[in-house]
């Protein structure tokens, strides 16, 4: 009975907490932090890399995506760090990732699997993104968004065909550090696509930052389009170096 009373306890505290958090919160920093302290309660979240994100420049991160709430805990663990996510309107569309990600400057993207719309409107859409993020990035805006565009259904990271990362990388701006971004330990959880689940009360998760600039750079100019995305599928699914 104990256990149940506390158990009890902690979840109305939380609540409680939360609710006033959104009242009184009034910057992205705050949040980021209220949100890094819950979020480690939970996941025993270790960082590598993050020193390549503090030299002052503007930067493009670019994560694999293995669970819904991998936007979150980026955002949780980047508080300090004025960067705008790439996020798909139907993530938007929960009020609670919504009212966090708002905070964040998320920009928000059109849902391109739509059954509504056309290959080409769906070219067409797609490359209106990659203008978007060329030209915010010129500005100087800080930008996140998954070259994959969706989370993995199978353990690796898939993107396919997909064009965003290639077109960005190959217009790249003069003085944007491009930053890969790997996660793991989120494939079994609830968030995650993949089965079968494991619940655990302490997950630990993963995130290992690098600057692999010159890279980029270098694949955009000298593959195609498909090359390139294979090149990120490896770095991500831990095939290079």
């Amino acid at each position: 009975m104990c256990i149940f009373a506390a158990i009890y306890l902690h979840v109305s505290f939380f609540c409680s907490t939360f609710a006033a958090a959104k009242v009184l919160i009034m910057n992205r920093y705050t949040l980021g932090k209220i949100c890094k302290f819950f979020f480690h309660w939970h996941y025993d979240i270790r960082v590598t890399g993050e020193e390549t994100l503090r030299d002052g420049s503007v930067h493009l991160v670019l994560p694999n995506h293995t669970a819904y709430i991998d936007p979150l805990l980026l955002f949780s663990e980047m508080w300090w760090l004025p960067i705008s996510p790439m996020v798909d309107e139907l993530f938007m569309r929960k009020r609670f990732y919504r009212h966090i990600l708002n905070k964040a400057d998320a920009i928000e993207v059109p849902d391109l699997n739509k059954s509504a719309m056309s290959r080409e409107e769906g070219v067409a859409a797609a490359s209106a993104l990659s203008r978007i993020a060329i030209d915010s990035l010129a500005k100087g805006k800080q930008l996140c968004f998954y070259p994959s565009g969706h989370v993995k259904t199978v353990d690796r990271e898939v993107i396919g065909n997909r064009r965003m990362a290639y077109e960005v990388c190959k217009e790249l701006p003069a003085g944007v550090r491009v930053i890969l971004c790997r996660m793991r330990g989120l494939e079994t959880s609830r968030w995650s696509k993949l089965k079968p689940k494991q619940w655990k009360w302490r997950r630990t998760v993963t995130m290992v930052f690098e600057d692999h600039t010159d890279d980029v750079r270098n694949w955009a100019q000298t593959l195609d389009r498909r090359a390139f995305n294979e090149q990120l599928e490896n770095w991500y699914d831990g095939m290079m170096k």
